[in-house]
Protein backbone atom coordinates (compact mmCIF):
# COMPACT_ATOMS: atom_id res chain seq x y z
CA UNK A 1 0.00 0.00 0.00
CA UNK A 2 1.52 3.32 -0.98
CA UNK A 3 1.65 6.43 1.24
CA UNK A 4 -1.40 8.06 -0.39
CA UNK A 5 -3.54 4.97 0.15
CA UNK A 6 -2.48 4.77 3.80
CA UNK A 7 -3.35 8.44 4.35
CA UNK A 8 -6.74 8.05 2.66
CA UNK A 9 -7.48 4.97 4.78
CA UNK A 10 -6.53 6.84 7.96
CA UNK A 11 -8.69 9.80 6.95
CA UNK A 12 -11.65 7.53 6.23
CA UNK A 13 -11.32 5.81 9.62
CA UNK A 14 -11.17 9.22 11.36
CA UNK A 15 -14.26 10.45 9.52
CA UNK A 16 -16.17 7.29 10.38
CA UNK A 17 -15.18 7.62 14.05
CA UNK A 18 -16.33 11.26 14.16
CA UNK A 19 -19.57 10.42 12.38
CA UNK A 20 -20.32 7.54 14.74
CA UNK A 21 -19.82 9.82 17.75
CA UNK A 22 -22.78 11.97 16.71
CA UNK A 23 -24.97 8.91 16.10
CA UNK A 24 -24.76 7.31 19.54
CA UNK A 25 -28.10 6.92 21.24
CA UNK A 26 -29.28 5.55 24.52
CA UNK A 27 -32.42 4.20 22.87
CA UNK A 28 -34.60 6.51 24.96
CA UNK A 29 -37.01 9.19 23.93
CA UNK A 30 -36.06 11.78 21.32
CA UNK A 31 -35.55 14.30 24.11
CA UNK A 32 -32.57 12.29 25.35
CA UNK A 33 -29.16 13.29 24.15
CA UNK A 34 -27.32 11.68 21.31
CA UNK A 35 -24.25 13.50 22.63
CA UNK A 36 -21.73 12.81 25.34
CA UNK A 37 -22.48 10.59 28.31
CA UNK A 38 -24.28 12.33 31.13
CA UNK A 39 -22.24 10.43 33.70
CA UNK A 40 -19.74 12.71 35.43
CA UNK A 41 -17.51 9.68 36.03
CA UNK A 42 -17.18 9.02 32.31
CA UNK A 43 -13.69 9.72 31.08
CA UNK A 44 -14.17 8.59 27.48
CA UNK A 45 -13.80 11.34 24.91
CA UNK A 46 -15.89 11.08 21.75
CA UNK A 47 -13.13 12.65 19.70
CA UNK A 48 -10.06 10.69 18.68
CA UNK A 49 -7.93 13.85 18.68
CA UNK A 50 -5.86 14.42 21.84
CA UNK A 51 -5.99 18.18 21.21
CA UNK A 52 -9.80 18.38 21.37
CA UNK A 53 -11.63 20.13 24.18
CA UNK A 54 -12.78 17.83 26.95
CA UNK A 55 -16.45 16.95 26.98
CA UNK A 56 -18.19 18.97 29.71
CA UNK A 57 -18.85 16.98 32.89
CA UNK A 58 -21.56 17.31 35.52
CA UNK A 59 -24.29 17.81 32.91
CA UNK A 60 -26.78 15.34 34.40
CA UNK A 61 -29.38 14.12 31.94
CA UNK A 62 -28.87 15.88 28.60
CA UNK A 63 -31.91 16.88 26.53
CA UNK A 64 -30.88 17.49 22.91
CA UNK A 65 -32.77 20.21 21.06
CA UNK A 66 -34.36 19.45 17.68
CA UNK A 67 -31.95 21.58 15.67
CA UNK A 68 -33.80 20.77 12.44
CA UNK A 69 -36.93 22.69 13.44
CA UNK A 70 -37.70 25.81 11.44
CA UNK A 71 -40.41 27.00 13.85
CA UNK A 72 -39.88 30.62 14.88
CA UNK A 73 -41.17 30.04 18.40
CA UNK A 74 -41.82 26.57 19.77
CA UNK A 75 -42.42 24.73 23.01
CA UNK A 76 -40.73 21.46 23.95
CA UNK A 77 -41.08 19.09 26.84
CA UNK A 78 -42.14 18.43 29.37
CA UNK A 79 -38.83 17.67 31.00
CA UNK A 80 -39.52 15.85 34.26
CA UNK A 81 -36.80 15.65 36.92
CA UNK A 82 -36.54 14.76 40.59
CA UNK A 83 -35.63 17.25 43.28
CA UNK A 84 -31.83 17.55 43.54
CA UNK A 85 -31.28 16.24 40.02
CA UNK A 86 -29.18 18.02 37.40
CA UNK A 87 -30.09 18.24 33.75
CA UNK A 88 -28.86 20.10 30.70
CA UNK A 89 -30.36 21.35 27.48
CA UNK A 90 -28.00 21.01 24.51
CA UNK A 91 -28.40 23.55 21.71
CA UNK A 92 -26.45 23.62 18.45
CA UNK A 93 -24.77 26.99 18.25
CA UNK A 94 -23.04 28.52 15.26
CA UNK A 95 -22.54 32.25 15.04
CA UNK A 96 -21.73 32.07 11.32
CA UNK A 97 -25.09 30.34 10.77
CA UNK A 98 -26.80 32.95 12.96
CA UNK A 99 -27.58 30.71 15.92
CA UNK A 100 -26.57 32.25 19.27
CA UNK A 101 -28.62 30.88 22.19
CA UNK A 102 -28.98 32.25 25.72
CA UNK A 103 -31.43 31.94 28.61
CA UNK A 104 -34.06 34.66 28.18
CA UNK A 105 -35.01 37.00 31.02
CA UNK A 106 -36.65 36.63 33.52
CA UNK A 107 -35.46 32.99 33.49
CA UNK A 108 -36.99 29.96 35.21
CA UNK A 109 -38.50 30.22 38.68
CA UNK A 110 -35.64 30.51 41.19
CA UNK A 111 -37.72 28.58 43.71
CA UNK A 112 -37.91 25.55 41.39
CA UNK A 113 -34.63 25.59 39.38
CA UNK A 114 -31.14 26.96 39.79
CA UNK A 115 -28.96 27.60 36.75
CA UNK A 116 -25.68 25.81 37.41
CA UNK A 117 -23.85 27.11 34.36
CA UNK A 118 -23.14 26.98 30.66
CA UNK A 119 -20.50 24.97 28.85
CA UNK A 120 -19.73 24.03 25.28
CA UNK A 121 -18.19 21.21 23.32
CA UNK A 122 -16.67 21.32 19.88
CA UNK A 123 -15.49 18.20 18.08
CA UNK A 124 -12.05 18.10 16.53
CA UNK A 125 -13.69 18.30 13.09
CA UNK A 126 -15.74 21.36 14.07
CA UNK A 127 -12.50 23.02 15.24
CA UNK A 128 -10.95 22.47 11.82
CA UNK A 129 -13.83 24.10 9.94
CA UNK A 130 -13.93 27.83 9.38
CA UNK A 131 -17.20 28.96 10.92
CA UNK A 132 -17.73 25.54 12.52
CA UNK A 133 -20.33 25.39 15.27
CA UNK A 134 -20.44 23.72 18.64
CA UNK A 135 -22.92 22.39 21.17
CA UNK A 136 -23.81 24.70 24.03
CA UNK A 137 -25.10 23.14 27.27
CA UNK A 138 -27.36 25.03 29.67
CA UNK A 139 -27.22 23.16 33.00
CA UNK A 140 -29.80 23.42 35.79
CA UNK A 141 -30.42 21.83 39.18
CA UNK A 142 -33.92 21.01 40.42
CA UNK A 143 -34.47 22.60 43.84
CA UNK A 144 -38.10 22.14 44.80
CA UNK A 145 -41.20 20.40 43.45
CA UNK A 146 -43.11 22.57 41.02
CA UNK A 147 -43.38 23.67 37.42
CA UNK A 148 -41.50 26.33 35.49
CA UNK A 149 -40.34 27.22 32.00
CA UNK A 150 -36.91 27.77 30.51
CA UNK A 151 -36.97 30.07 27.51
CA UNK A 152 -33.91 30.02 25.27
CA UNK A 153 -33.63 32.93 22.85
CA UNK A 154 -31.63 33.15 19.63
CA UNK A 155 -30.19 36.68 19.57
CA UNK A 156 -30.18 36.67 15.78
CA UNK A 157 -33.92 36.00 15.70
CA UNK A 158 -34.93 38.22 18.62
CA UNK A 159 -32.53 41.15 18.90
CA UNK A 160 -32.77 43.64 16.05
CA UNK A 161 -29.58 45.34 17.29
CA UNK A 162 -27.57 42.07 17.07
CA UNK A 163 -26.34 42.90 13.58
CA UNK A 164 -27.57 39.71 11.94
CA UNK A 165 -31.25 39.90 12.79
CA UNK A 166 -33.56 38.02 10.47
CA UNK A 167 -37.31 37.54 10.96
CA UNK A 168 -36.97 34.08 9.36
CA UNK A 169 -34.64 32.65 12.03
CA UNK A 170 -35.84 30.58 15.01
CA UNK A 171 -36.44 33.02 17.87
CA UNK A 172 -37.27 31.09 21.03
CA UNK A 173 -37.50 27.55 22.32
CA UNK A 174 -39.47 27.13 25.54
CA UNK A 175 -38.90 24.04 27.68
CA UNK A 176 -41.62 23.11 30.16
CA UNK A 177 -40.02 21.63 33.30
CA UNK A 178 -41.71 19.69 36.08
CA UNK A 179 -39.80 18.91 39.29
CA UNK A 180 -41.21 16.10 41.45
Amino acid sequence: MNAISRRLSALLVSCLALGATGCQSDGGSPAKSAGPSSSPASSASPSPSPSSDPVPTGLGTVHQDRADSKDLDRTEGPITVKRGERFSIAMRQNISARADWSVAKPGPSAAVLRKVGESSYQTAREKELIGGGHTKYFTFEALKAGQTRIVLANSFGTDKSAGGYSPDLPRTVTYRVTVR
